[in-house]
């Protein structure tokens, strides 16, 4: 049962999903692809992106030990190498990869 989404678009703060599944919740946040800007690439800018994603999963297990927690991102190939760079975190933290294809497809890892 999905219980909220934020307005991402809006930069509002919070959790970006919040849902329940069997009486335990979850919680995800979510990344998109960033255009870039002037003076940044998007390649930085992902990156950026993807360490305040790890930073929000560091926020909710301290919020929660027992909450599934999640980091959606689109399927590119900057956030998987960046995810493979710490692969031994999301096993100690407890947290799954939601990867969104183009297709809108999504593969939970």
């Amino acid at each position: 049962i999905i219980r909220s989404v934020a307005d991402t678009a809006g930069r509002k703060p919070g959790k970006d999903i919040v849902a329940e599944r069997e009486g335990k919740p979850i919680w995800i946040t979510v990344k998109g692809y960033p255009e870039g800007t002037s003076k940044t690439h998007p390649s930085t800018q992902a990156g950026h992106w993807f360490k305040q994603a790890v930073f929000d999963i560091i926020e909710y297990r301290g919020e929660s030990e027992i909450a599934e927690l999640g980091i959606a991102l689109p399927d590119f190939p900057r956030y998987r190498s960046l995810a493979q760079k710490i692969n031994w975190f999301q096993s100690a933290a407890q947290f799954v990869y939601y990867w969104v294809r183009e297709s809108g497809e999504v593969v939970v890892e």
